[in-house]
């Protein structure tokens, strides 16, 4: 069964220039797995497993999320930790976002093991740590990564990703694209 989730994805330019500061963070101890290039998303809903007959499912609830949607331009803000996950915040228009990641909630819910009842924190993960991020940690990320804020790009459509989970970290793969307003 393929491990399936919604997401925005970040402009390849923007993944380019992120993805070597990222893997720098490797620098602060073993304890720090960074997202690299190709973890750079905002996801808007977690699926998990799921059935392969499920997908054009999801392709008609996630055509009704952006069926109304319209491109939104968003930025990136500053570094912001959970107790384990070092990320960058989003600014700009995350009305519409919020909005799609909503309707996606309600309209896959029953195909959810637990739904999502987690408010909408839009954010890119830079780093997963294995204890919780200490002071000396928290300065660094936030110096390395603060020229990054303000940087924008128009966010278009919403992708399907299937995650393949391998000793070196997950491997993502689009499965389809929705375009907003289509």
């Amino acid at each position: 069964m393929p491990r399936l989730f919604f997401a925005i994805d970040l402009p390849n330019e923007l993944k380019d220039v992120l993805a070597p500061r990222a893997l720098a963070l490797r620098d602060l101890g073993r304890h720090i797995r960074p997202a690299g290039r190709h973890g750079f998303h905002l996801t808007l809903l977690f699926l998990g497993d799921q059935p392969e007959s499920s997908i054009p499912d999801f392709g008609e609830i996630a055509k009704s999320a952006v069926g109304p949607a319209r491109s939104s331009e968003i930025a990136l803000g500053p570094v912001g930790f959970f107790p384990r996950v070092s990320f960058l915040t989003l600014t700009g228009e995350l009305e519409t976002l919020a909005m799609v990641s909503s309707v996606l909630k309600i309209g896959c819910e029953s195909y959810l093991e637990r739904p999502d009842t987690r408010p909408f924190k839009a954010h890119v993960t830079l780093a997963r740590h294995k204890k919780n991020v200490d002071r000396t940690e928290k300065e660094r990320i936030t110096r390395e990564f603060a020229e990054f804020e303000g940087r924008s790009w128009v966010v278009s459509d919403l992708v399907l990703y299937e995650s393949e989970l391998t000793p070196k970290g997950a491997v993502y793969t689009v499965v389809e694209r929705y375009a907003f307003g289509g």
